[in-house]
């Protein structure tokens, strides 16, 4: 667990307004969606461009040669040493959804076996497995998560209830998409191992968000998106394999198949690289700021200011992630019993140009708020007195 800082001293915000300036954010707009993507910052934005511009003064070899071709290479070795993986066991693929295509088209799944998963798993990944268990003939168990734990152990727990010596794949997400909540991996990993089970790892909110140590945490497959906390170009994600599976059949045949690892399993046929080449760039800056020392501690201070103002301010209100730093990162979720979630966060982008978004926890609506470095304690403020104000004034927000 890591002290934050909050709140902040007058040096700080003046430090955090200035990176502020690094982004295309619009000055109006508050921006508490980046959990579902996030705005890449001027100087990578700017990089692709350049590379694209040169892309195109010779397509035929700037594509597929020198150009371009190191540049993917690393990009591929920082986001190596960034998550703690060898980068000839990391995949550049489009998304998590693509990286996940992996495991469940590659992995030699047995007839009457079954795959075991939570029920707050993204809606992509529960589609990719159901219809690899309708098509081979497995069964999905589906338990449910506690929503917010009070320790890490009632997650293991959880799982544990569901698994048995029929469980052929474990997949669970590092941090939720639903709830924000942050799973202890390397404690599922094991017991997926200790049942003889492939675990397969969601990562797609943890890169930038949590700290990742993916060969400490001895999973089999660990899938991720570079576009959302990473601040990566649009359409960068990674696929790691242990190595026992880099031989496994891609999910996409094609020329890659002669290539070796990982570029066998990377994105397939013509594509625009530029974009995978400035993934490196996304990653220095990030490091060039501190990600551990200062980008990390900042955030945190974000999510526990707005916990206290939601807890503080709205009495009925009930935050659906754990307040402590082992279990929550930069994502706060809540549920206002009484209101319908989905149009309060419409109305927060007509009245008050907020971008937020409503999710479903369990069967529970709740308001999902993303909060990276590109924002500021006054926009927690500015969001809680946006969101009292529409509670109260919008009749037809109430249910």
């Amino acid at each position: 667990m890591i002290t934050t800082r909050y709140p902040p001293t007058e040096k700080e915000i003046a430090f955090w307004r200035s990176i502020r300036q690094q982004f295309y954010l619009k000055d109006d707009v508050t921006y508490l969606q980046g959990g579902t993507v996030g705005p890449s910052p001027r100087p990578v934005t700017e990089y692709v461009i350049s590379l694209l511009r040169e892309l195109e003064s010779d397509p035929l070899n700037n594509g597929g040669g020198s150009l371009l071709a190191p540049l993917v290479e690393e990009s591929r070795r920082k986001l190596g040493l960034f998550v703690g993986a060898e980068p000839e066991q990391i995949a550049l693929v489009i998304n998590t959804t693509m990286g996940m295509n992996i495991p469940a088209c590659g992995l030699p799944l047995q007839s009457g076996q079954e795959i075991l998963m939570s029920d707050q798993e993204y809606g992509a990944v529960k589609a990719i497995w159901e219809y690899v268990a309708a098509k081979k003939g497995l069964k999905i168990r589906t338990i449910p998560l506690p929503t917010p734990p009070e320790h890490p152990t009632q997650v293991v727990e959880a799982f544990a209830n569901g698994i048995s010596r029929r469980t052929q794949v474990v997949v669970f997400s590092h941090v939720y998409c639903t709830s924000g909540l942050v799973a202890p991996v390397k404690e599922l990993c094991q017991l997926a191992h200790d049942y003889d089970a492939f675990a397969v790892v969601d990562g797609a909110h943890a890169v930038g968000m949590v700290p990742v140590d993916i060969v400490n945490f001895g999973c089999d497959f660990y899938l991720s998106s570079c576009h959302k906390w990473l601040l990566a170009p649009k359409g960068v994600g990674m696929a790691y394999l242990a190595e026992s599976f880099l031989d496994l059949r891609p999910a996409t045949l094609g020329f890659g198949l002669n290539q070796g690892h990982p570029h066998r399993f990377d994105v397939a046929g013509t594509r625009d690289s530029t974009h995978f080449a400035g993934l490196g760039k996304a990653i220095n800056f990030q490091q060039e700021i501190g990600w551990e020392d200062r980008i990390r501690p900042y955030c945190l201070s974000l999510a526990a200011r707005l916990k206290d103002q939601v807890l503080d301010r709205m009495p009925t209100a009930k935050l659906m992630v754990p307040t402590d730093t082992e279990q929550s990162g930069f994502l706060t979720t809540f549920t206002i019993p009484g209101i319908n979630h989905g149009k309060a966060a419409g109305y927060l982008w007509q009245d008050h140009q907020i971008q937020t978004v409503s999710v479903d926890v369990g069967g529970t609506p709740v308001f999902r708020i993303s909060t990276h470095f590109y924002n500021s304690h006054s926009d927690i403020d500015r969001f809680i007195y946006a969101l009292i104000e529409t509670v109260d004034t919008r009749s037809d927000v109430k249910i």
